[in-house]
């Protein structure tokens, strides 16, 4: 398997497991802030079960319902209960809302920012009522998420950064050490690594299996120059003539060469292809016309 791509590998593993973990944290925070919300409530009604809401804000409330249809919900800030919290980060946020027993009744507080407890049936004696009872605590998902214990999640996201880090050192000295194995030549190098031609920035160049074997046999080539026939006879055995074939393969080449380095391909009277530095073979091209 390709380095780059076991490291990519490793590196997106540990950060969807620090997703996971950091969501898996979140959500346990949530449910331990509404076990909270909970015992605290349970706590307060049996502190206060005989006289959990004055009668003026049940008539308070009786009006209201009849006057909105029954669409109401009443939230109260009750002192005993926040006191009952036993996370004291939650006590300045919390409160109670409480609703009729009856076909009317809501299904509770639905708003985002919101933590909600379950639902409890309180009977109040005086009126006879029966009320569903159902702590709350205004916290957004942010504070939510710092209230949660990350520490794995920090830890995976940790772990995940100093990967690729590590990776990208390793490719780093391991790109050098093929650079310095290399022959350089005009700009360009062939990693035997994996069978393909790199630019000066490490960039592989993009060929087609028949341009690539061509310039690889020039590159290997000594003095990087062949003669035609040899280049027809190893790519295109089986047919007698392979000069157009050749041409056209060359034409293409060429400008793929040139754009990535400092080579070009020379034709020598059409009986031998070389490649060539370009400022190089610009000299031997003035001289041959000074001697000319």
């Amino acid at each position: 398997m390709n380095g780059r791509f076991l490291s990519a590998g490793v590196f997106m593993a540990l950060m969807l497991s620090s997703l996971l973990a950091g969501h898996h944290g979140y959500c346990c925070a949530k449910e331990a802030i509404a076990a909270d919300l909970n015992q605290a409530l349970v706590r307060t009604l049996e502190e206060k079960r005989d006289n959990f809401v004055s009668q003026d804000t049940i008539r308070a409330y009786r009006c209201l319902r009849e006057t909105a249809k029954g669409k109401v919900l009443f939230a109260v800030a009750d002192e005993r209960f926040c006191r009952n919290l036993i996370d004291g980060r939650l006590r300045k946020k919390a409160f109670i809302a409480f609703d009729a027993a009856d076909r009317h009744c809501l299904n509770g507080m639905q708003e985002a920012g919101v933590i909600a407890g379950d639902t409890m049936l309180v009977s109040d004696k005086a009126t006879g009522d029966t009320l569903a009872v159902k702590g709350y605590v205004r916290l957004s998902a942010a504070s939510v998420f710092s209230l949660s214990d990350q520490r794995l999640s920090f830890a995976l996201a940790l772990s995940a950064l100093a990967w690729l880090l590590c990776s990208w050192v390793v490719l780093h000295r391991r790109r050098a050490e093929v650079l310095a194995d290399s022959a350089v030549y005009g700009g360009i190098y062939y990693s035997s690594e994996d069978c393909c031609f790199r630019d000066a920035c490490h960039m592989p160049v993009r060929l087609t299996p028949m341009q690539q074997r061509l310039l690889l046999m020039l590159w290997e080539a000594p003095s990087h120059s062949l003669a035609k026939e040899e280049i027809c006879a190893a790519l295109w055995p089986k047919k007698e003539d392979a000069s157009d074939t050749l041409y056209t393969l060359v034409k293409r080449l060429k400008p793929v060469i040139e754009g990535c380095s400092d080579l070009r391909i020379v034709a020598y009277r059409g009986r031998s292809y070389s490649l060539e530095i370009k400022q190089l073979s610009d000299c031997q091209e003035n001289v041959r016309k000074m001697s000319v």
